[in-house]
């Protein structure tokens, strides 16, 4: 066996191993997993920043992207004390309104309920709401069984929750070094690979990495449109907790396809038990929400994040999700773009284009991030064009 595939046989079971520990892993690396998504969103806002210091040593240069990355942490901070400063008082006041009410809205909840149960008995057929009732009581008595054996496994779930609150607190921490020395881990990977193949392996993972944050940055801005605009519309409609409900909408937008849905939940719930007359105007509010973004806003926004074209991407959404299902719905619209990149990268470099010139035909090369100035005694980084000439 010659020496060039041992090293391929060691590469791969050094992965094959990472990916059995990560996977063995896996819960409590999902904190992890949540601040690397963080730090792709983050990613050019610290690069911008560290472009603005000045850096002439390579020790240097760390520094002024560690400052970045705190300057970044800082106008979070502030913008989440100033969001806090503002949202908080007025939803303080809807919460203690509603906790006041709380046991005038528990008897009105319980009389409606009793009343829908009479209307039940009076115009349900006995033999149908014997089968119903039936049906009920072995449904309360499995859920009762299946809570009684879940409880077996308590002492794990709370040490799963205590690893996860860990992994939690520690994200911020790592996150600052991985978005400080971001920058070195492309230098460090790109020195592991063999030089016939590196130029194209930093290049598909560049395209990988720019579509990725541009994708989630597009997920944000969706969230944060669908928050104001549940907002306004609760408002309008006199709603209580509006600013809660708008804020829970807005995030569990970041949910792709069943999002809309589940924030929709408590509105509707907390309306029907407070205020029945306005349940039609909240429900027609949250499925106007939700096909202006489904028809309109993802398309637009998604379709700008990738450079796929709207139609292009409620194609691919009706596809996966008669293919795939609901995994197939979350994962078709950046996946898709990747692949297409990835296709036209390959076809180039077949077609006799070097690494770069491939790479410049791509859609993410239109709008790189900017990197910051390489300081002048800072090791450089491998040259892709001195590598495809020798």
């Amino acid at each position: 066996m010659t020496a060039a595939r041992v090293r391929i046989a060691l590469w791969l079971a050094m992965l094959l191993a990472v990916a059995w520990l990560a996977w063995q892993a896996r819960v409590a690396l999902l904190p992890f997993l949540a601040g690397a998504l963080l730090a792709y969103v983050l990613t050019p806002a610290v690069d911008r920043v560290a472009g603005l210091l000045p850096a002439r040593t390579h020790q240097q240069n760390v520094y002024r992207r560690g400052v970045a990355v705190l300057f970044v942490y800082l106008l979070i901070g502030l913008a989440l004390v100033a969001a806090g400063t503002l949202v908080v008082p007025a939803a303080a006041g809807q919460i203690a309104e509603f906790v006041d009410g709380l046991p005038q809205l528990i008897d009105d909840t319980q009389d409606r309920i009793r009343g829908w149960l009479e209307v039940y008995r009076e115009r349900v057929p006995t033999d149908v709401r014997e089968r119903i009732d039936r049906f009920a009581a072995d449904f309360g008595d499995d859920i009762g069984a299946r809570v009684a054996g879940s409880t077996t496994g308590l002492l794990g779930s709370l040490t799963t929750a205590i690893a996860l609150l860990a992994g939690f607190v520690l994200v911020p921490i790592w996150m600052f070094y991985a978005l400080r020395d971001r920058h070195n881990f492309e230098r460090n990977f790109s020195a592991a690979l063999p030089a016939a193949a590196r130029a194209d392996v930093l290049n598909a993972v560049r395209i990988a990495d720019r579509l990725m944050g541009s994708y989630l940055r597009a997920q944000l801005l969706l969230g944060l449109i669908v928050g104001v605009a549940t907002f306004v519309g609760l408002t309008l409609i006199g709603v209580d907790l509006a600013i809660a409900l708008a804020v829970f909408a807005g995030i569990a937008e970041l949910i792709p396809i069943i999002g809309p849905w589940i924030g929709a939940l408590p509105a509707v719930m907390i309306v029907a038990a407070t205020d029945p007359g306005k349940i039609v105007w909240v429900v027609l509010l949250y499925l106007g929400v939700q096909q202006i973004e489904n028809n309109l806003l993802v398309p637009r926004v998604q379709g700008h994040a990738v450079q796929v074209h709207p139609a292009v991407i409620m194609m691919l959404l009706a596809i996966a999700g008669a293919v795939f299902g609901l995994v197939g719905l979350i994962v078709v619209v950046p996946l898709a773009a990747l692949l297409r990149e990835l296709f036209w990268y390959a076809d180039h470099r077949l077609g006799g284009l070097a690494p770069a010139q491939a790479l410049a035909r791509s859609h993410v090369a239109e709008r790189p991030s900017p990197p910051p100035e390489a300081p002048p005694d800072a090791e450089p980084e491998p040259d892709i064009q001195s590598v495809i000439d020798q």
